[in-house]
C-alpha cells in the first residue's frame, strides 16, 4: 500500500464546494480515462463535471503524478 501523506490542495480555485472529489482530481480522474480512445470526450468531461479548460490547468500535476509513479 502506497502513503502519501495528506496535502490540501493548494489552490481554492479547485475546492468547488461539492462534496466528494475536488475538481483538480476529478480531472485527474478525467485524464486518466482519455488515456483510452475508445472513450468519449465530451462524454468523460461531462461525467467528471470538469472542462477542457480544467484538463490544461491540472495537465502539469498529472504529468507529475504519472512519473512519480512510474
Amino acid at each position: 500500500m502506497l502513503n502519501f501523506p495528506f496535502v490540501p490542495d493548494q489552490n481554492p480555485a479547485d475546492d468547488d464546494g461539492l462534496p466528494g472529489l475536488s475538481r483538480k482530481h476529478r480531472t485527474w480522474v478525467a485524464l486518466y480515462s482519455l488515456e483510452n480512445p475508445a472513450f468519449d470526450r465530451r462524454q468523460i468531461l461531462r461525467e467528471n463535471d470538469v472542462t477542457e479548460a480544467d484538463l490544461v490547468r491540472h495537465m502539469e500535476s498529472w504529468m507529475q503524478l504519472q512519473h512519480r509513479q512510474k
